[in-house]
């Protein structure tokens, strides 16, 4: 027992630093942000903030589309990647060479994306000039309903490889023995993939994402430099509501919309998570 005791003393000293680093920069500005959600003027005005940004128009915006956003690029990110990792899958030789290639992405500094995207896609771009040529007018995608495909585009190319990587990994770890047998019997590969992978392959599916979906939060860096401040309604987000609060000393508002944005990115991972947790992909 003085052993046992000994060893979760260690733990806990070995825990600490994370412990102190996860309550000062996590937990008390979130428990502080709480506070000025409430807050106004220096006095208490309990919902009075949450209701104020759901009258407003602005934020009702970001809101709708960062549901929108979140709604249609995280599952085709998923789906692209694990349609990427079933074909690596079947190339043993070459997966490490794609892999390594997939993650370039991610490696590559924000402002030479951003430049990459503007070179390409602006009034006077590349995909511009190639449709000028052919007769076509000029497409405005950096302020029509374009923006939204952009941005999409960049949140599933910037993340697809890390969570090819993810799902290559989580393949290759499948008995092969499973899926011979469901081939001998006749079942197709269609089937095989629904019936057998996807539920064997359910902890990773639920790991990529939670990524899919704390990345998709970050993309306000993109979105901020491809359209500045205040861009067009088609990509105003959440993050843009919060950061035009944050530069208007409109703490409060900026506090609540924070807190709505916390709730819902909460209820995602709680709603995934209770599905991963019933599903039987241990039986």
């Amino acid at each position: 027992m003085k052993f046992e005791k000994k060893q979760t003393v260690w733990a806990y000293l070995f825990l600490l630093p994370s412990l102190i680093g996860i309550t000062v920069f996590y937990a008390v500005p979130y428990l502080m942000c709480i506070y000025n959600s409430l807050m106004s003027g220096g006095h208490f005005v309990g919902l009075d903030n949450y209701i104020a940004i759901f009258k407003n128009k602005a934020f009702l915006y970001a809101l709708k589309n960062t549901m929108i956003f979140t709604v249609v690029a995280i599952p085709l990110l998923m789906i692209i990647s694990f349609l990427i990792a079933q074909f690596l899958n079947s190339f043993e030789k070459i997966t490490s060479f794609f892999r390594s290639a997939y993650l370039m992405p991610i490696v590559i500094p924000a402002a030479s994306l951003i430049y990459i995207w503007q070179m390409l896609f602006n009034d006077y771009g590349v995909i511009n000039n190639i449709l000028n040529s052919l007769g076509f007018d000029t497409v405005h995608f950096f302020s029509s309903g374009f923006s939204m495909v952009m941005i999409i585009l960049i949140y599933i190319w910037k993340n697809c490889g890390f969570c090819v990587i993810l799902f290559t990994a989580g393949l290759a770890n499948l008995p092969k023995s499973v899926h011979e047998s469901a081939y001998l019997e006749g079942a197709s590969s269609f089937k095989t993939t629904v019936k057998i992978t996807l539920p064997l392959i359910t902890p990773t599916t639920f790991f990529v994402f939670l990524m899919a979906v704390i990345n998709s939060f970050r993309m306000f860096r993109e979105s901020f430099s491809l359209f500045g401040t205040y861009p067009n309604e088609n990509v105003y987000f959440l993050q843009n509501f919060i950061n035009n609060n944050y530069n208007n000393f409109n703490y409060s508002q900026l506090s609540s919309s924070a807190i709505v944005m916390s709730i819902i990115f909460i209820g995602i991972m709680l709603a995934f998570f209770m599905y991963e947790r019933k599903s039987d992909y241990l039986e």
